[in-house]
């Protein structure tokens, strides 16, 4: 609910060294792999100074060579010691909102924190929180509008603890997922030679015309374009084997049963599918939504991010079950 396969970033500034998350590294993986790159912060301060993007610098860490997060630049320029930044799906449900700013205002009355309207991942972001600093240094939360989160302290423990309370003031009650009819969609995914999804939220695309409607209306945040597709195809249940030949996404909509996955998808393609259905699951029918525009999707299926998503691909790992969740305490554990 916090991160879904490599989403989200941790960095700590310790001794003049910024120690951020590796490009394509997964928080799951904390507890086992190298995921921090120790990087000085003096350096990447004259890079983002110089409108050089800090993000890609190497460091070499237990024999791995590790690249900078793309977020590098934004973790740079927010003052605090300690910055955790996620996909929480409470938090993106109303950052997908274009009345998500004034539906905040008292969910974080008291709160020392900032809207940020979208903007690229990099320096652009980096530079709009930058001035958010400016204007207000004081701040602790910024709300990624179609991103995210960013929570900030002097400890780990007391970012955690604000990132806690910032998930329970912004918690919204999904909408229930009805039972999907497992034998009749077996029997289209075996006549298909694809797979039903494990994962129960994700038939809520098939199963809700509201949660079909809002998934085909367009792009929501980055992930969902970069790791699943800008268009879903929708089939009946009378769906054929070549009905499907020249579809180009991982997953397929049967309308009025649930979602079928091909084959051979892998671990990132379904959890970023799961964080989806999450999200979609908190936006009631007459939410306003402010999808992302064509030139801001296009901006992110650059030749870049496709080898960002050949990172995170062979970042993955199959003794993570799916669904997959990674905890505030994890990310603590390992910033301590």
């Amino acid at each position: 609910m916090l991160v879904q396969a490599a989403t989200g970033n941790t960095s700590v500034k310790l001794d003049g060294v910024l120690w951020i998350k590796a490009s394509g590294k997964w928080l799951a993986h904390a507890g086992k792999d190298e995921i921090l790159v120790p990087v000085s912060l003096a350096e990447t301060r004259r890079r983002v100074e110089t409108n050089t993007d800090p993000a890609g610098q190497t460091a070499i860490v237990n024999g791995q060579t590790l690249g900078t997060s793309v977020e590098t630049a934004m973790h740079t320029v927010i003052p605090h010691r300690v910055i955790l930044h996620v996909h929480s799906v409470n938090v993106i449900a109303w950052a997908v909102r274009s009345d998500g700013e004034a539906q905040l205002q008292a969910r974080l009355a008291g709160l020392d924190w900032q809207w940020i309207p979208y903007l690229p991942s990099g320096l652009p972001l980096a530079g709009a929180i930058q001035e958010a600093v400016e204007r207000e240094p004081k701040t602790k939360v910024f709300v990624l509008a179609n991103h995210g989160l960013v929570v900030c302290g002097n400890t780990p423990e007391n970012a955690e603890a604000l990132l806690r309370e910032v998930e329970a003031r912004v918690a919204i009650t999904p909408l229930a997922v009805p039972e999907p009819n497992w034998e009749e969609l077996h029997r289209i995914g075996d006549r298909l030679g694809w797979r039903v999804a494990s994962n129960p939220a994700a038939h809520i695309f098939g199963m809700d015309p509201v949660a079909r409607r809002i998934v085909q209306g367009g792009v929501l945040y980055p992930c969902q374009a970069i790791f699943l597709s800008n268009h879903v195809p929708v089939f009946s249940r009378y769906v054929t084997p070549s009905d499907v030949a020249e579809v180009k996404t991982s997953w397929v909509v049967v309308d009025g049963l649930g979602t079928l996955l091909r084959q051979r998808q892998n671990p990132v393609e379904g959890l970023t599918l799961g964080g989806l259905a999450q999200v979609i699951l908190r936006l009631p029918e007459a939410a306003p939504l402010a999808y992302l525009t064509e030139p801001e999707v296009q901006n992110l299926l650059c030749a870049d991010v496709y080898h960002y998503r050949e990172r995170v691909e062979g970042n993955s790992s199959e003794r993570i079950p799916f669904p997959q969740r990674a905890s505030a305490d994890g990310v603590a554990a390992e910033l301590r």
